[in-house]
């Protein structure tokens, strides 16, 4: 059966409003029938959009259009479907509006309700009011009589209060005296003042009368004595600064000069910070907790501790004094009359400070450069940001003192030098641990000759040095950018400890003078190389390669992510290419030192085997050398070594069995015989198919780059090793058994380096290349049966 949206499809192709559009389009047409509003007047859709004479919902829809359409296109029992289905929506629409007008309904009551009650409200309201207006017009009617009743004896009542105002006063002034000198017995020396201020005045103008002149002497007597003891407790070095405070003001009440008050109370306050610059000098040298026990001695042993002595002694004070010497000398409206007074004070009060602060500065900067180096960033980071903050308030009362600047240059200092601390750790425990696995390396006892160091846990330790050690440092340092350290955020001070301090002294200073120290490894003297075990420049080029590849990303990654000022991706930091690049070349000088070191033992140890032996007059081989086994357990153990810390590599292979059978480039002659005799038409055949062979055979660089994989390491030390062979074969003479033996030692080399090399071919031909340059050199050029040859190495 056709569905509603189908059947409209199929009548108005026109109509491109989905199912849901039609819905909502449908329901505003409800309500808009419901509440009578027009089209035109709504604005809505229909408004905008030209009318569709087959929408239903539509205004120009036309019943008589709509219905030939489905008539035309419709089948009978479609219509009877669409019959019922119109019925049904128009039942759902009846109880719809039902519903509506209930719901309407129902609040239309509740809504009368409510008016009914606030009319209500309203009329007690009113009856309220008018008992309250009536009240008060009783109110006002009886104090308009009482007024009336008592204006007679009003001026008589003023005057009599005045009378009694008047001898009150003159009771005070009678009475000023004794009231002084018991102030003065109880040391009430501020209510004193206070009574001789009020009265001062009124003495100094009826001073001419008798009677007044008596108490004004009286009082000026009082006052000197306690002037004297006021300007006693300015000088008592006892008074704390809260007592000399109150003296001072005290003073400027009984109009002492202010200038010589100021300067004498400048001179008092400095007795005290004497003695909390001591207490500071005394904090300052003593050592951090790290170097001794001093908590139990009750004495300072961190930065927090001494910064807290500042902070609470020195730097406490010098904020009581230049806020008191304000209020009291330059904001100080009964002192400052005269603006001279306020400069000249100020001044006083700058040079005051800013001699006495540079003091202090010296021994916090004396101490704080110490803690630096003690790499507890926590303590640091919490000292330096409360002697900021302490410094920071100072020089908001006295900024003309120029006390912040001061102090953010000092701060920069102690934390540049805790980085450069930090940089220095790291670096060093670096060296140590190359100097540990060094020392073990030298002393190691395997249980049996062939044993290697354990390189692979070596590399580890020494990957953790660097890994480790930066994590940790970077983990400290952390706590100078948490959120309740405010000092950082302030002056671009954040910026410059992230990018420079942090990322460039602490990371990438760090991993430049890791590249600096392995670097050293391949450039130092003959002398001093051969005292470096091989096994360690492997391990540094394992680790170097390491880091190359992606740990060096990974860790300045890390550290910009961390310690980032910017947004994502806003990084105006240098990349970090350029250590990668030197990183790299770094492992590959040392993989190729390693690979030379390697090469020149066997070399050497070859090089003394040829030259030590007599190949004219030696006997016919049974046995192969010791030194070619001795060659072959060394490469034994490198390969061993070496494949620890790399990974395999791939080998180029021919795919026969034969290929690791040693033939030589001389072939038989047409007798059965070799055609190597004494002759010499015999010799120079022999010499011209050789170098004929040699045309075929790609020039092998014997010194040149290997990578990082375990058989092109080898391979390297191999070259180099059998390079020296040849070259030491062509410095001697060799007779018939001489050429034999080193047949016998090439067979031998053979069948045991095919394995550790990434081309069998080239082994074949440094080989073929000794014997040949041996045949050369030989002066009866028979060489041994090869089943001979095979047995003899079988045999060894």
């Amino acid at each position: 059966m056709a569905s509603e949206e189908e059947v409209e499809k199929s009548v108005s192709p026109e109509a491109t409003d989905d199912a849901d559009r039609q819905m909502r389009r449908r329901k505003r047409g409800y309500l808009r029938m419901y509440y009578g509003v027009t089209d035109e007047g709504t604005g809505g859709a229909s408004a905008r959009e030209p009318a569709n004479p087959l929408d239903i919902d539509s205004s120009g829809f036309k019943v008589d259009q709509y219905m030939e359409k489905m008539l035309r296109n419709l089948s009978l029992t479609d219509l009877y479907d669409k019959e019922r289905k119109v019925k049904k929506e128009t039942l759902q629409l009846d109880s719809n509006m039902q519903h509506l007008v209930y719901e309407n309904h129902s609040k239309f009551i509740k809504a009368s309700e409510t008016i009914k009650e606030m009319k209500d409200d309203f009329q007690r309201l009113e009856d309220g009011m008018s008992k309250l207006s009536s009240r008060i017009e009783g109110i006002r009617s009886s104090s308009n009589s009482i007024n009336e009743a008592l204006s007679e004896r009003k001026q008589q009542i003023a005057k009599l209060s005045s009378v009694h105002h008047l001898l009150k006063k003159l009771q005070f002034l009678f009475e000023l005296p004794g009231r002084l000198n018991k102030c003065l017995e109880r040391r009430a020396y501020s209510q004193a003042v206070n009574y001789y201020v009020k009265a001062q005045k009124v003495l100094e103008q009826y001073k001419h009368l008798p009677s007044f002149h008596g108490i004004q002497h009286d009082c000026l007597a009082i006052i000197d004595e306690l002037k004297t003891l006021l300007k006693g407790r300015l000088d008592d070095q006892q008074s704390s600064p809260k007592m000399i405070a109150e003296a001072v003001d005290l003073l400027l009440q009984l109009q002492e000069p202010p200038q010589a008050l100021c300067q004498q109370y400048l001179d008092n306050s400095r007795r005290q910070l004497e003695s909390d610059l001591l207490k500071v000098e005394t904090a300052a040298k003593t050592l951090p907790s790290s170097t001794g026990n001093d908590e139990e001695d009750g004495v300072v042993v961190d930065a927090v501790e001494f910064v807290g002595v500042v902070c609470n002694g020195f730097l406490g004070n010098m904020s009581l004094i230049i806020q008191s010497c304000f209020d009291m000398f330059i904001r100080k409206k009964s002192v400052c009359h005269s603006t001279d007074v306020a400069v000249v004070s100020k001044e006083a009060l700058v040079v005051f400070v800013q001699e006495l602060m540079s003091r202090c500065s010296s021994l916090i900067n004396d101490k704080l450069t110490l803690e630096a180096k003690m790499l507890n960033s926590a303590h640091l980071a919490r000292a330096l940001d409360r002697l900021s903050g302490k410094l920071h308030t100072l020089d908001q009362l006295l900024p003309s003192a120029g006390i912040y600047s001061n102090c953010q240059s000092m701060i920069k200092m102690v934390v540049h030098i805790h980085t450069e601390s930090h940089a220095h750790c790291l670096l060093q425990n670096f060296s140590s641990t190359v100097t540990d696995i060094r020392q073990e390396i030298a002393t190691f006892k395997g249980a049996t000759p062939s044993s290697t160091p354990p390189l692979s846990d070596h590399s580890t330790a020494l990957y953790a040095a660097i890994k480790t050690g930066l994590d940790s440092s970077l983990t400290n340092l952390l706590e100078f950018i948490s959120p309740d350290i405010n000092f950082t955020m302030q002056d671009g001070f954040r910026k410059e400890f992230c990018l420079k301090c942090v990322r460039q002294e602490v990371v990438v200073d760090f991993l430049n003078s890791v590249i600096r120290v392995c670097k050293e490894f391949t450039e130092s003297s003959r002398e001093t190389v051969t005292s470096y075990p091989p096994s360690l420049i492997l391990i540094l080029a394992g680790v170097m390669h390491q880091l190359e590849r992606s740990h060096i990303s990974y860790l300045v990654s890390y550290a910009d992510e961390k310690f980032s000022p910017f947004e994502k991706g806003k990084n105006p930091a240098t990349p970090i290419d350029s250590i990668v690049t030197e990183a790299k070349t770094t492992a590959e000088l040392l993989i190729n030192h390693y690979v030379r070191m390697q090469g020149q033992v066997l070399a050497q140890m070859i090089r003394k085997s040829v030259e030590t032996r007599d190949w004219l007059n030696t006997i016919e081989p049974r046995n192969v050398r010791s030194v070619m086994r001795r060659m072959v357990e060394e490469v034994t153990v490198i390969d061993k070594q070496v494949g620890l810390l790399f990974e395999e590599g791939f080998r180029k292979s021919d795919g026969s069995e034969t290929s690791r059978t040693f033939t030589y480039s001389v072939t038989k002659g047409g007798n059965g015989g070799y055609p190597y005799s004494s002759s010499h038409s015999g010799l120079g055949d022999s010499s011209l198919l050789s170098n004929i062979q040699k045309l075929f055979f790609e020039k092998i660089e014997v010194f040149g780059n290997v990578e990082f994989t375990k058989l092109s390491i080898v391979t390297g030390v191999i070259k180099i090793a059998l390079k020296a062979l040849v070259e030491c074969v062509r410095l001697r003479t060799f007779g018939k058994y001489g050429l034999q033996q080193m047949q016998v030692d090439a067979h031998y080399l053979q069948i045991y380096l095919w394995r550790y090399v990434s081309d069998e071919q080239l082994v074949r031909v440094l080989l073929d290349e000794v014997i040949s340059s041996t045949i050369g050199r030989c002066r009866d050029p028979v060489l041994m049966e090869q089943s001979v040859v095979e047995l003899i190495c079988e045999n060894s």
